[in-house]
């Protein structure tokens, strides 16, 4: 095995990139990421390699002159653990089922991120930071991936682990089908959803008329109540409109909201997309008008819901107002108002309260996912 690194090479990140997609060629419910996306993380014109104190570097391992694997070292210099410690990162993992090569590619960028940076703690997989990919799919590989989840070969836990990783976070999914089960979840949140409105507070729903105004909110809100979460950094908004900017084909928006309290004051939010795995997978990663008239075809189909992401800012959770079981009543309640019986809540952590709820309502996860830490 030979390995090569680099850092903005265009023939190397051609292959790089390329091993993405030939590693997959088989698994005909992959969902292919956008070749364009892909290409722009890994130019020098992506907003990372432009801060100050960030560092990288691509290793590409070969079996004569076939890829066999790659990773990424990362260095984000405002990536820190909760006890301030520095943290490099590994990411864009991919490789074949031979523990030889990945651990000759965890050698790689273990050893850079300690001699180039002199690091002693590494998560991974994460690509930059929690904005982009990250975690393992650990549990549920029987099940058809939705969009937006970590999708990866089911030997890579093991590959990390049997290096010395070992878990930092759990995070889980869970899909609730049916208007009875859908009702069972949110029974508990009805009575504190009937109290703020009483109280004067309005749940407004997202991307009306405005989206990008929606975007500077939500912006706003997820860097203030995200903010002591794991591995959270702050990004800019320019860097966030770029990465979450075609919110407008994927939000359902009667299902996402803006919460405002008694005194008008955004204190919180909830964001649900239509569940676009088949969209997305029929455009094989390609964006041109025949892949883009496939995904309109199959966008006009979705019937099912990801709630995906929601929070509140610190000062209403010290409130103790109950407004995450309101927010989720609203949700779900306006799902059923609008047809829709199937929602798969995505990754949630294992410690959060909301876990709560769906163990009362016998709801149990089929999906599971881990970040990894090695201490060196």
């Amino acid at each position: 095995m030979s390995m090569t690194s680099f850092q903005f090479d265009p023939s190397l990140t051609r292959e790089f990139i390329d091993f993405g997609y030939s590693l997959y060629r088989e698994d005909r419910r992959r969902i292919p990421p956008m070749r364009r996306s892909v290409a722009l993380q890994l130019s020098p014109d992506y907003p990372f390699y432009k801060k100050e104190g960030n560092g990288h570097k691509h290793f590409l391992a070969y079996q004569g002159r076939r890829v066999v694997g790659r990773v990424s070292a990362l260095v984000n210099a405002a990536l820190r653990d909760d006890d301030g410690t520095a943290v490099g990162s590994i990411g864009f993992f991919e490789c074949v089922e031979d523990g030889t090569v990945a651990a000759g590619l965890l050698d790689a960028a273990r050893d850079w991120l300690r001699e180039e940076y002199g690091l002693r703690r590494i998560w991974g997989p994460m690509n930059f930071d929690i904005w982009h990919g990250y975690r393992f799919l650990t549990k549920g590989f029987d099940r058809a991936p939705f969009y937006g989840e970590p999708d990866n070969k089911p030997y890579y836990p093991d590959q990390f682990e049997r290096y010395g990783f070992a878990r930092r976070r759990t995070w889980n999914s869970i899909e609730i089908r049916g208007r009875p089960q859908l009702e069972s979840l949110i029974a508990r949140g009805k009575e504190p959803y009937a109290l703020l409105l009483d109280r004067g507070y309005r749940f407004v729903p997202a991307g009306v008329p405005d989206l990008r105004a929606d975007l500077r909110k939500l912006h706003a809100l997820i860097s203030r109540s995200f903010d002591g979460f794991l591995g959270f950094t702050p990004i800019a908004f320019e860097e966030f409109e770029q990465l979450f900017g075609r919110l407008r084909y994927a939000l359902a928006r009667p299902m996402s909201m803006f919460i405002y309290d008694d005194a008008d004051r955004l204190v919180a939010f909830a964001v649900t997309f239509y569940e676009l795995s088949e969209a997305v997978r029929a455009m094989k990663g390609r964006e041109h008008p025949l892949s883009l008239a496939k995904f309109l075809f199959y966008r006009r189909r979705v019937r099912r819901l990801n709630f995906f992401a929601a929070g509140a800012i610190p000062e209403e959770r010290a409130k103790e107002t109950e407004i995450g079981k309101a927010g989720l009543f609203y949700v779900v309640d306006q799902a059923l108002r609008h047809g829709y019986q199937d929602i798969i809540f995505a990754l949630m952590a294992k410690e959060n309260r909301v876990q709560g709820l769906f163990r009362h309502a016998g709801q149990d996860a089929q999906r599971e996912y881990a970040l990894y830490e090695l201490n060196i």
